[in-house]
């Protein structure tokens, strides 16, 4: 499955087109922001971005989707330009290859192919907070060399405290993040933040997640 960020429908139709007719699925965005929400909720081979897209730039797309979602999906750019200042601030932002317009769609096709046997970036999501050591991937939390495996819920919250840290998150806020508009009537998640305290704390035998009286919750600062 890819995703196609391309602002351009005539492109995005022959790309979408070339693609479907070789057995790739394809989803589609037009702009940034529409491109961030499907890479959020979805898991694609390969994602490619047009330099040129609204919203949403694709520069400040790609360092979201590594450092905020972080996600080591492999990243292709379009440009519309063949400039070498282009190509490095895409590299920089997080992409795996630079493709300059107008491509050949089976070119394009055999740098997909490429990119989605290489597999996923192994740089990609890994984070240390608070003296605790995060690989959002394999979901493992490591502290003074004991490392414990979190489920996907608690790995959700840990990610959305160490995107604040070392701020204080509502509970509002971290519902929303967590379930956005589906949000439980009766909300569940001071059972899950207890829940993921006892997972983390019981074996490092220290807390790492405090609760502010009125405000919500926060990384400890030093662990």
């Amino acid at each position: 499955m890819i995703l196609l960020i391309e602002n351009n429908s005539n492109s995005a139709e022959l790309i979408g087109s070339y693609l479907s007719t070789h057995h790739v699925e394809v989803d589609f965005a037009f702009n940034g922001i529409a491109g961030f929400e499907l890479a959020s909720k979805n898991k694609y081979d390969v994602i490619i971005i047009n330099n040129q897209i609204p919203k949403l730039h694709s520069l400040m797309l790609c360092h979201k989707i590594r450092n905020e979602l972080f996600i080591s999906t492999p990243i292709i750019f379009l440009g519309e330009e063949d400039v070498v200042q282009d190509k490095i601030a895409a590299f920089r932002a997080g992409a795996d290859d630079f493709i300059v317009k107008p491509l050949s769609n089976e070119e394009l096709h055999c740098r997909i192919k490429a990119l989605s046997l290489r597999g996923p970036r192994r740089d990609i999501g890994k984070q240390i907070v608070a003296n605790i050591e995060i690989d959002y991937n394999l979901r493992t939390v490591t502290c003074n060399e004991i490392t414990v495996k979190l489920h996907f819920l608690q790995m959700n919250i840990l990610k959305v405290l160490v995107q604040h840290y070392p701020n204080v998150v509502s509970r509002q806020m971290l519902e929303q993040e967590i379930w956005g508009e589906d949000s439980p009537a009766s909300s569940p998640l001071r059972t899950h933040i207890y829940r993921l305290r006892m997972a983390l704390e019981k074996p490092f035998r220290q807390p790492v997640i405090d609760t502010v009286y009125g405000q919500g919750y926060h990384l400890i600062h030093q662990i």
